[in-house]
């Protein structure tokens, strides 16, 4: 049987080391330090997330009341009511297929967006569908303030990645070194305690101390303020972000340890853990994207444009006639009615249809070797990011949060795959000359959005945690044992 006198001596040095620190004032102020940051960076998550979620709700208000109006326009204008140019009669399937009844492929925003921006300041999360080409909606979209990109937003994820190792440090600098300074660690030594047993007590104290304040808040307010995070896949998801979280704090004064134990003075210990912080937070990801960049270069979005406009000239040669063709209607507004179920599409509608989905078919080779390239970066991403525990919890952090690249390239998959069932909707209509009816408004496609399965983000946040803890069981064993057999004077 284990004897409880290492145990008690254990929570005997938890006691000791908690009250010295309250009662100096370090941790109360680095936990205030603490909560303002993660209560500013939760606000900021929390502002964008409803940002997002008040542009979805008006996008589909907005596309609601365009069906409702077009509803009303089509039974006029079949009852012989009113007639109207082409580009505004919803009878004219070209019409409807464009700028009259456009769908919008919307990505909604997970149910843990808050805790991480991450891409979502940089990728669209919806898309206006018609028969346009590709790239004039999906690589034409506006961003926000460039400066914002550049620099990225103060959300909960900088919080934990940049600032947390930082306070780590400012509390775990000096474990043993202050002790060794002071003339304490001999006094301490010369009783029946450990060095191993003073160390793990000291850690234990400021790792509980930056927990208490790092997980449960975000995850509280969270819950109160959010019904949808509430469910039992999201309470899972909050889980393993509290262990995520824990883990990369628990790394960081592993390596304060392991500082610690060889012996230095406590400035030698500071300058050691800024310079690890700086190659590992700083550094070392800005080198693995360089690296990436070099291996499998970014796509040339100026390729992408050039090759558009090349594509799009030559369709405007094919379809000619068809474009130069006059507007009857303008001379013969009887063309424009409804008739034994078909309408004249005008030619130059038509031509502009037929055209768009002829860029498409030229651009699409270059539009998918631009995919594969994004792909690869991405895979380069994830490989080398085992290097630079930021870049792996970063990542973890976005794809909990439902902001990662994946999700959005998921998004852009659907969206493609909707947008040629909706040109592959109206393509026979317009050829054929068929005019819109009431039951066909209710039979055009709708956008329909599938998750990505939450066994992958499962597994993506696991392998990063169980290689935390591995790295933690790694250098705490070597911390512990030199440690043991280190200097005490």
């Amino acid at each position: 049987m284990i004897s409880s006198q290492p145990r008690s001596t254990f929570w005997l040095i938890v006691r000791h080391e908690a009250r010295i620190m309250f009662r100096d004032g370090t941790l109360p102020l680095v936990a205030a330090v603490l909560a303002l940051m993660v209560g500013c960076g939760l606000f900021v998550g929390l502002a964008q997330a409803s940002l997002r979620d008040r542009m979805l709700v008006d996008v589909v208000k907005h596309e609601r009341e365009t069906q409702t109006e077009n509803r009303q326009t089509l039974n006029s204008v079949l009852a012989g009511k009113e007639a109207l140019v082409p580009f505004s009669n919803p009878a004219n399937p070209a019409a409807l297929a464009g700028t009259l009844a456009g769908r919008h492929a919307t990505l909604p925003n997970a149910a843990l967006a808050a805790l991480s921006v991450g891409q979502s300041d940089l990728m669209p999360n919806y898309y206006r569908i018609t028969y346009l080409s590709k790239v004039q909606f999906m690589y034409d979209t506006e961003i926000e303030n460039p400066w914002n990109l550049l620099s990225g937003h103060f959300d909960l994820s900088f919080v934990i990645v940049f600032v947390l190792p930082l306070l780590v440090i400012a509390l775990a600098y000096n474990l043993l070194s202050a002790e060794r300074e002071q003339g304490t660690l001999r006094m301490l030594c010369s009783q029946p305690i450990s060095v191993v047993t003073i160390l793990g007590g000291k850690v234990f104290v400021r790792l509980l101390a930056v927990l208490a304040v790092t997980i449960p808040l975000p995850l509280a307010v969270l819950l109160l303020i959010r019904p949808e995070a509430r469910g039992a896949e999201q309470v899972m998801l909050m889980l393993s972000w509290s262990m995520l979280v824990g883990s990369y704090a628990l790394f960081w004064f592993v390596l304060a340890a392991l500082v610690n134990a060889a012996g230095r003075s406590s400035s030698a210990n500071a300058l050691i853990m800024a310079a690890i912080w700086t190659v590992l937070v700083l550094i070392l990801p800005v080198a693995l994207n360089l690296v990436v960049n070099v291996v499998s270069p970014a796509p040339s979005r100026t390729e992408l444009a050039s090759r558009t406009r090349v594509v799009t000239a030559d369709a405007l040669l094919e379809y000619e006639n068809l474009y130069s063709a006059d507007y009857r209607y303008a001379s013969d507004p009887e063309s424009l009615q409804v008739k034994d179920g078909h309408i004249e599409v005008p030619a130059r509608m038509r031509a502009f249809f037929l055209a768009k989905q002829r860029v498409d078919e030229q651009v699409e080779p270059l539009l998918t070797r631009f995919d594969q390239q994004l792909l690869q970066q991405q895979k380069l991403v994830d490989v080398l990011g085992f290097l630079s525990p930021a870049i792996l919890v970063n990542e973890a952090l976005n794809a909990i949060a439902g902001t990662d690249s994946r999700r959005f390239v998921a998004f852009k998959t659907q969206t493609e795959v909707f947008h040629n069932s909706w040109r592959e909707h109206f393509a026979p209509r317009i050829k054929d000359n068929l005019a819109t009816t009431a039951d066909d408004l209710e039979a055009l496609p709708r956008w329909h959005w599938i998750e990505l399965p939450a066994s992958d983000v499962n597994w993506r946040v696991g392998s990063r945690i169980l290689l935390f803890l591995i790295l933690v069981a790694g250098f705490g064993t070597v911390a512990l044992a030199r440690s043991a057999r280190g200097p005490v004077i």
